[in-house]
């Protein structure tokens, strides 16, 4: 009976030192991966802040930000502002801005979108920077058919249709089975719309 006691309790020993030394392993795992990981996705952020605003020769941090934000008033409080930062041309002159929104109602959680803006209130482009969308149907918004009708449009608040949009009226093409992804994106643009019309513009 000792005995038996005795193995039982070596077994559990082993069992506990085998498991201390997995999650040291993954630990040390996560600390080494966890920089590539944030470098690797703070670069793809930023090519695509460049891609919604090509005629900029590089977009740069706005030194206010966080104040800017702290005195905005949410026009939709489920949105979330990450960022904006300015649009410069070569000569370092302010030509417009480019702002980071996420939606949490997508059909698939969180939509993060980015948008550029100009100085005369003309959206550049748009783009999706993370989606968890259904594959044929809501991850068509990541498609150059469903962004590149931002394109043009008003920095005025935009509207989507599902029998044929208007382009004049500021509306979009819904997303046809996705009107749930097409909802949330547009209401992460009208946000981000809001924000530079009340904090960005003119400064």
């Amino acid at each position: 009976m000792a005995k038996q006691k005795s193995g039982a309790f070596k077994n559990i020993i082993v069992l506990f030192v085998v498991a201390l030394i997995s999650v040291s392993i993954l630990a040390v795992l996560n600390q080494v991966t966890a920089e590539p990981i944030a470098t690797a996705e703070a670069n793809a952020k930023a090519a695509v802040y460049m891609n919604v605003y090509s005629d900029a020769a590089d977009v740069v941090e706005i030194e206010d930000f966080d104040a800017l934000l702290s005195g905005y008033t949410a026009a939709n409080s489920d949105i979330t502002i990450n960022t904006a930062l300015k649009a410069v041309d070569e000569s370092g002159n302010t030509i417009g801005y480019v702002v980071d929104a996420t939606s949490p109602n997508a059909y698939g959680g969180d939509i993060q979108i980015a948008i550029g803006i100009t100085n005369d209130g003309e959206i550049t482009a748009f783009s999706v920077i993370k989606a968890n969308e259904t594959p044929g149907l809501g991850a068509k918004s990541l498609e150059d058919e469903f962004a590149s009708q931002f394109s043009g449009l008003s920095a005025s608040e935009i509207t989507f249709s599902k029998t044929g949009a208007n382009h004049d009226n500021n509306e979009i093409d819904a997303i046809s089975g996705a009107t749930i992804t097409t909802r949330a994106i547009t209401e992460a643009v009208n946000e981000a719309i809001s924000f530079y019309n009340s904090s960005l513009k003119g400064v």
